[in-house]
C-alpha cells in the first residue's frame, strides 16, 4: 500500500510539473518582444537544466541507497 501511495504522489507531482512546464512554454511563446531564435534557446537551455536536475538527483539516490546496503 505505501508503494502504491508513493508512486500516486510522484506521478501528481509529475503531472503538475508537466502542466507548469507547458504554461511556461506557451506563456514564452505569446511574448511578442521576443525572436523565435532566443525563445528556443531560452526552452532547450531550460530543458537542459531540468535534464541536469534529474540526473544529479537520480545519481543521490543510487548513491544513498547503494551506501545503506554496505551497514
Amino acid at each position: 500500500m505505501l508503494k502504491i501511495g508513493y508512486a500516486l504522489l510522484v506521478g501528481s507531482v509529475l503531472l503538475l510539473f508537466g502542466y507548469l512546464g507547458y504554461e511556461l512554454v506557451r506563456l514564452l511563446w505569446r511574448v511578442a518582444g521576443i525572436p523565435p531564435f532566443l525563445k528556443w534557446v531560452i526552452l532547450v537551455g531550460v530543458a537542459g537544466l531540468v535534464l541536469t536536475l534529474v540526473g544529479l538527483i537520480w545519481e543521490r539516490i543510487k548513491e544513498v541507497r547503494g551506501a545503506s546496503g554496505h551497514d
